[in-house]
């Protein structure tokens, strides 16, 4: 058995992948990933058990001038796959799988794991169609938000993952907050939704209660920096990209975590990102939107706040959350929420093993 891991970006950008590879190391199964770097172009690497595509196609922009570099990018990963005989894969995302499909269901029927982490061109009836039968022909397929279940068929294949952190390094690191002169709301990952984080940005532009860190790589459609520098907004503080271990330091300068989304397409409204999780874990107080899966996912496990972007009180909203929290309650809703979240980890791990003795 030789495994392939097939991803659509960078190792930084899919924690989740520690999953597979603990599970894999754990058997003593031989495996190789297939990484995309997004930001440069250059000949194809192979360091260890690592292949690097350098094929430039920045995230954000418009979607015509992607379709050549994914073009380059299935050729070179049908041409690893042929070359180093893999028996099994494991699809990370459904673009990879669905540019790749031949292959996937001529050669790998029932011998990959298809793992779905969002909503990408389910809205076009032949893409999916495609993704309908990799969902079919799949040994299993992950999805990290029921929310997904809202444009993919019911299909008895489909298991619960998150997209959950399984390092030691994520501890609690909760306080009182309450009184402190400055309160920090951060957001790290790749910086976008400029309109949604417009808005959070100018109801608490330059009070000088809040703080709003940007930590991360911004998209080509995201200059939220620009922004704040037009208009003279001070209170907003940008910083680069940084590595998955290095965040349980960067939380701990951060009092609330931003995962303000817009709700105008399921691409937004159904998915539960990392920083949902690294809230439960951090013991912080995730604010969200309102009419979105997240947002009810909060409301519901009373683990953070859900706005109304348009409402022009966002600031006395954040202010009354803040004032009126329970520290000991919340802390209580993250570990009840976690507890659930470990029992769906723990039967996706026992199918990922299962795979591994096919």
């Amino acid at each position: 058995m030789k495994i392939g891991i097939i991803a659509f970006s960078g190792r930084n950008n899919m924690p989740y992948l520690k999953y597979y590879e603990d599970i894999i190391k754990n058997e003593k199964v031989d495996y190789e990933c297939v990484f995309w770097d997004r930001f440069t172009n250059g000949k194809t690497e192979k360091i260890n058990n690592e292949y690097i595509l350098h094929i430039k196609c920045l995230p954000g922009g418009h979607k015509t001038g992607k379709i050549i570099p994914m073009l380059k990018y299935k050729y070179i990963v049908e041409k690893i796959i042929q070359k180093e005989q893999y028996t099994h894969l494991i699809i990370l995302t459904t673009l990879p799988g669905v540019l790749i499909n031949k292959v996937l269901l001529k050669q790998f029927k029932n011998k990959y794991i298809l793992d779905i982490r969002d909503y990408t061109y389910e809205k076009y009836t032949f893409y999916k169609n495609i993704v309908d039968k990799l969902v079919d022909n799949s040994f299993f397929t992950a999805i990290s938000s029921k929310g997904f279940l809202r444009f993919l068929n019911d299909n008895e294949k489909i298991i619960s993952c998150h997209n959950i952190s399984n390092t030691d390094e994520i501890k609690a690191a909760y306080d009182n907050f309450r009184n402190k002169k400055e309160i920090t709301i951060g957001f790290l990952g790749n910086i976008r939704y400029f309109e949604e984080n417009r808005k959070l940005i100018d109801a608490l532009a330059n009070n000088p209660k809040y703080k709003l860190a940007y930590v991360g790589r911004p998209n080509v459609d995201c200059d939220l920096e620009g922004y704040c520098k037009s208009k003279n907004i001070t209170n907003a503080v940008f910083k680069g990209e940084f590595k998955n271990e290095d965040k349980p330091k960067l939380y701990k300068e951060i009092d609330l975590i931003n995962a303000v989304y817009g709700n105008n397409s399921l691409e937004v409204t159904t998915l539960l990102p990392n920083r949902l999780y690294e809230g439960l874990l951090l013991k912080k107080p995730v604010i969200a939107t309102n009419d979105t899966f997240l947002g009810d996912v909060v409301k519901v496990n009373k683990v953070g706040l859900c706005l109304n972007l348009d409402d022009r009180n966002i600031d006395l909203k954040i202010e009354e959350y803040i004032l009126t929290l329970d520290f000991d309650e919340f802390s209580l809703n993250c570990e009840k929420m976690l507890r659930e979240i470990k029992k769906e980890q723990k039967y996706f791990c026992e199918k990922i093993r299962e795979f591994l003795k096919l």
